[in-house]
């Protein structure tokens, strides 16, 4: 993906995001880098995640709903929607 279609300024991050998935089961992931229409996320191993799950991550106070847009093995990008 070249940064022109990109939705802003990627911040590297290092830190544990935590995504809902129905309304039982949790699956932490690590957050690569987060933009405002985005971020780059890495599940564990075998996970699968469906096409839109609300994730909770550190630096916004609310959970974010987001749409799986790309997998590479264990990396995943997703799309921030707006509710």
């Amino acid at each position: 993906m070249t940064t022109m279609n990109r939705r802003g300024r990627r911040t590297q991050l290092a830190e544990t995001g935590l995504i809902r998935i129905g309304l039982f089961r949790k699956l932490q992931c690590e957050i690569r880098d987060v933009s405002p229409g985005g971020a780059r996320i890495v599940i564990p191993e075998g996970a699968e995640l469906p096409e839109e799950f609300r994730m909770r991550l550190p630096h916004f106070k609310t959970p974010r709903h987001c749409i799986r847009r790309w997998q590479c093995g264990s990396e995943t990008g997703v799309e921030f929607k707006q509710d």
